[in-house]
């Protein structure tokens, strides 16, 4: 007698292994959280603890509240509470990375089936939970004493050379600020094929060409590396469950994110919290890039929309 497994979709799996994909990404968090408590001290060391504990215990609880087995071998809870954490600045309140961790899993990942089926970026949920919570965040806190130097972020009108951006030496989220690092994360997890290399080129470049025609270059360049924008584009905006599937959907939603951030970075007031918020509603077209730009074919001659029957 013939036996047939019945399983629910996909039925065509890629090469690659999720447990190697979240470890990859969870080693190169790794390179800038190192960098920033160097940088920023203990305090910034305690942040990253508390995301990392408060989203392993709300996993940790809904899978013991639905009898479920918790999974730690794919890091994907270390992964979410790093890029969290990665993006606070700084003198956060300790109940808002706790809170925004407790939402990040328990709600935004989990409630909605867990790993795959979330419709946002956990972290970048949470993120933006936490800038409406503390709006101070807006502002990266303003300014920070490294050494005996103050820093003021660019939000709160500080000042800082290109070359201090680019090798961290500014007020921003604790992961964020040094731009030289996370584009070398960048090189390493697109020659793994961990992210898809074209979603951080093609918004990188589309800030750049709005920023200009609104600022000039050298606001650009000042503007791109002051804040979040390429740890967003690189370790966010990549993540294979909430980016679109097709190359058109992917080129709209990194050019729809650099375009729009660039716009509400030059005209707005809301500071580092518009990034993310811009980053969050480009995660809401997704499923609408993906409805409408997929398409399958239906004979020998053509093709037709998969969404339509």
């Amino acid at each position: 007698m013939n036996k047939f497994i019945v399983s629910s979709s996909p039925f065509i799996h890629g090469k690659q292994d999720v447990n190697k994909m979240f470890l990859y990404t969870a080693l190169s968090l790794v390179v800038p959280a190192v960098f920033g408590i160097t940088f920023f001290g203990f305090s910034a060391l305690f942040i990253v603890l508390i995301s990392v504990l408060a989203c392993f215990v709300s996993e940790s609880l809904y899978n013991f509240m639905h009898k479920k087995t918790f999974k730690v071998d794919n890091f994907s809870f270390f992964v979410t509470g790093m890029v969290l954490a990665l993006t606070m600045p700084i003198g956060t309140p300790i109940y808002v990375v706790a809170i925004s961790g407790f939402v990040s899993i328990f709600i935004v990942k989990m409630a909605f089936g867990g790993l795959g089926r979330n419709y946002f970026n956990p972290a970048l949920a949470g993120r933006c939970l936490a800038g409406i919570i503390c709006p101070a965040i807006a502002s990266e806190l303003a300014k920070v004493t490294i050494a005996g130097e103050e820093y003021i972020s660019i939000a709160a009108g500080g000042t800082n050379t290109l070359q201090q951006l680019v090798l961290g030496q500014g007020v921003g989220g604790i992961g964020t600020t040094c731009i030289f690092i996370i584009l070398v994360c960048f090189v390493f997890l697109s020659y793994t094929k961990i992210i898809d290399y074209k979603i951080p080129i093609i918004s990188i470049l589309s800030y750049f060409v709005v920023a200009i025609i609104l600022s000039g270059l050298n606001s650009a360049m000042i503007n791109m590396f002051s804040g979040s924008f390429i740890f967003i584009s690189v370790f966010m905006l990549t993540d294979p469950n909430t980016s679109p599937d097709t190359f058109i959907g992917k080129f709209i939603y990194a050019f729809a994110f650099g375009a729009l951030s660039a716009l509400v970075w030059n005209m707005g007031k809301l500071g580092e919290n518009s990034l993310f918020a811009v980053a969050l509603f480009v995660n809401l077209l997704v499923p609408y890039l993906d409805r409408f730009l997929i398409w399958r074919p239906i004979n020998l001659g053509g093709y037709r929309n998969a969404y339509k029957n």
